[in-house]
């Protein structure tokens, strides 16, 4: 896809990912290997403890490592995630969660993104790396 930020935006925003739309993930940012998404959070995000269920951490992990990732050479590539690991640095709390991606390679066959969780006082919460598998190559 060629195309600039805006366009990524809307595009990665459009896309019909039931998931994405049932969990109320957006993307605020979008550009050749990077990309923030947002979510506002609501009571069903949360364990007992009122706080960010580490699923729900996980899952915003994986969506802005990922498009990070398909937008990593300036061109939509797809991808699968091959694996992930994430730090929970603090518990998320408020009423927000921030979720950075950053390709920090992008190869032929795979790219490795960087991530990183905040909450809406800006503070990091989440850090990991993603390890994701380019299926135009399969």
């Amino acid at each position: 896809m060629n195309g600039n930020r805006e366009e990524w935006v809307r595009a990665v925003n459009d896309r019909d990912v039931p998931f994405n739309q049932l969990v109320g993930l957006r993307a605020e940012e979008v550009a050749p290997g990077r990309c923030r998404v947002v979510c506002d959070i609501r009571p069903e995000h949360c364990n007992p403890r009122g706080t960010v269920h580490g699923g729900m951490a996980a899952t915003l992990a994986d969506v802005a490592g990922g498009i990070a990732a398909i937008y990593a050479s300036g061109e939509e590539r797809p991808m699968v995630t091959q694996s992930m690991t994430l730090h929970y640095l603090r518990p998320l709390t408020g009423s927000r969660v921030v979720a950075e991606g950053r390709a920090v390679k992008a190869g032929r066959y795979t790219c490795l993104a960087r991530v990183e969780l905040y909450d809406d006082l800006q503070r990091l919460c989440c850090a990991g790396d993603l390890e994701l598998f380019y299926t135009d190559q399969a």
